[in-house]
């Protein structure tokens, strides 16, 4: 099991973007795409690749994702958490190439 804690990079990261008041979950990333800093996108991904290739298993990942992300129907697409995260990874990536 995933110690959660609020210090932690991706745990900020998911519980500040993607959580029970957003509309959902792309909305928030779009949000995050026009609002944050590229500096910060790289550290955002560079934290969130870290907890990726954690030597965590892919189950204790997937709950931590599931924590973090307080409430976000993760599920709904048809993906597990983890591999929603890796989405959202190289989305940022493409936005940083971008800027």
């Amino acid at each position: 099991m995933i110690e959660i804690e609020v210090s932690d990079p991706v745990f900020r990261f998911l519980g500040g973007y993607f959580h029970q008041d957003i509309d959902s979950p792309e909305s928030a990333l779009d949000e995050y795409l026009e609002e944050i800093p590229k500096e910060e996108e790289e550290n955002d991904v560079a934290a969130l690749k870290e907890f990726i290739n954690s030597d965590y298993s892919d189950e204790e990942k997937n709950d931590f994702i599931d924590k973090a992300a307080d409430r976000v129907d993760i599920l709904s697409y048809c993906v597990s958490p983890l591999i929603w995260l890796q989405q959202v990874i190289q989305k940022i990536e493409k936005n940083i190439e971008i800027l």
